[in-house]
């Protein structure tokens, strides 16, 4: 009896394993059809693929542009004395167009993520987080 019981439990197994890869290989061989059918799809319209925009992410700028010969001369306030905010920062809060702790601290989380959107990733919350508009408010108060 326990041999017959270890015997169908060995074919179970088996034959879930069978099952498992052959649904697998059945899954990879409709993919491939499948992207052959796009690809003639695609190549049946006369114009011709559209050419891809170039992506040009903050860093790529930062390292092929040459630095500048004197960083200290960079107008507005210096922007790293907040907390969390760093040289990236501090250089896309300018590209922005904001220069200064008053024009920082006359902004709202949401609207400052948004106008830096175009040259750094950071979500109003980090922004609320960290009270970047806070310490932009007490730096422009001590400033006065």
């Amino acid at each position: 009896m326990y041999k017959a019981v270890r015997n169908s439990i060995v074919l179970g197994a088996g034959l879930a394993a069978s099952a498992v890869v052959g649904w697998l290989l059945l899954k990879e061989s409709k993919r491939g059809k499948l992207a052959a059918r796009f690809l003639v799809r695609s190549r049946v319209h006369e114009a011709g693929p559209e050419p891809l925009p170039e992506i040009r992410l903050p860093l790529d700028t930062l390292e092929t542009e040459p630095a500048p010969a004197a960083e200290a001369v960079m107008p507005g306030d210096d922007f790293t004395l907040i907390k969390d905010i760093g040289p990236r920062f501090a250089q896309a809060l300018r590209d922005a167009g904001i220069v200064s702790f008053a024009q920082l601290a006359a902004m709202t989380p949401e609207t400052l993520a948004e106008r830096l959107a175009p040259f750094v990733a950071v979500r109003p919350q980090r922004i609320r987080n960290n009270d970047w508009i806070g310490q932009a408010k007490q730096l422009a108060n001590s400033s006065k």
